[in-house]
Order: structure tokens, then C-alpha cells, then sequence
């Protein structure tokens, strides 16, 4: 039973120490920076909500559209999990931790290359495998979160 739920956390897939390795730095540069402008309670809503939306974006775009592969498609392995559950949301933290009225549009579009720059990554890392014009779509998603849905 338990090389059963080890071979389910897929740890022999290519590029896992991507994922793994910007999930602990952002979630610990979340943790650290959030009190320049957020509450405990922001946070943990923050976190939530975003972490919630990312899985659910993860069921639609990942298996019923098919258009990303993480790791062995079939498996929801632990890169999976980082990368879903630590990723978006300590990203989602920092902006709102930096985020003045100022220079909502450089930050955004800072936080955009910057998530661009992750997904770029995890795919030549070989964690990621794109089914399509996906790199594309992830443009525009970003520039909407960052610029109109998280302010």
C-alpha cells in the first residue's frame, strides 16, 4: 500500500525539482513579505481562494481541454501539488504585498513575466509538456489576473 501511494506521488517524473524548488522559495518569500500590507487574515484568504481557483483551473485545463501535461499525465504526482497549491497563491501574496497605487501597471506586468518566466521553466526543466498554443493563452491570463483581478 505504501509503494502504491509512493508511485502515485510520481517522484521519478522529469524536471520534479523545478516545481519543488519555486514552491518553497515563493511560499518562504510569502510568508516572510506579507506584512508589508496584508493581515494574517489576508493572507490565509488570499491563499485559500487562489489555491482553489488554481485547482480548478488545473481540472479544466489539464484534463478536460488537455492542454498542459505535468509530470505522467495520469498520476497527480507531488509536482502537481506544489505547483498548484504553493506557486499561484505565494505569487498572489507577494504582488499584493507590493502592490501601490502608483505602479499597479509595471508591477503587473513584472509579476507577468515573472509567472511567464516559472512556466517557462517547469517546461524546459521537462515537467511541463504543452499541448497546443497554451504559452500564449498564459500571457493573457496573467496580464487580467494581475492587472484587474487581484487589485
Amino acid at each position: 500500500m505504501l509503494e502504491q501511494a509512493v508511485q502515485h506521488l510520481d517522484l521519478s517524473a522529469h524536471g520534479l525539482w523545478f516545481p519543488i524548488t519555486v514552491s518553497l522559495c515563493l511560499f518562504a518569500l510569502a510568508l516572510v513579505l506579507f506584512k508589508r500590507q496584508l493581515t494574517w487574515r489576508d493572507f490565509y484568504i488570499t491563499f485559500s481562494v487562489v489555491g482553489f481557483v488554481c485547482w480548478l483551473c488545473d481540472v479544466i485545463i489539464t484534463r478536460v481541454f488537455n492542454m498542459i501535461d505535468l509530470g505522467d499525465p495520469k498520476v497527480t504526482g507531488l509536482g502537481d501539488i506544489v505547483s498548484y497549491t504553493f506557486i499561484p497563491p505565494s505569487l498572489s501574496i507577494l504582488f499584493l504585498a507590493y502592490l501601490p497605487n502608483k505602479n499597479k501597471w509595471l508591477l503587473s506586468l513584472l509579476f507577468c513575466a515573472g509567472s511567464l518566466l516559472i512556466e517557462y521553466g517547469m517546461i524546459k526543466s521537462g515537467y511541463m509538456r504543452l499541448n497546443g498554443c497554451f504559452f500564449v493563452y498564459s500571457i493573457v491570463v496573467y496580464f487580467i489576473v494581475y492587472a484587474f483581478v487581484l487589485p
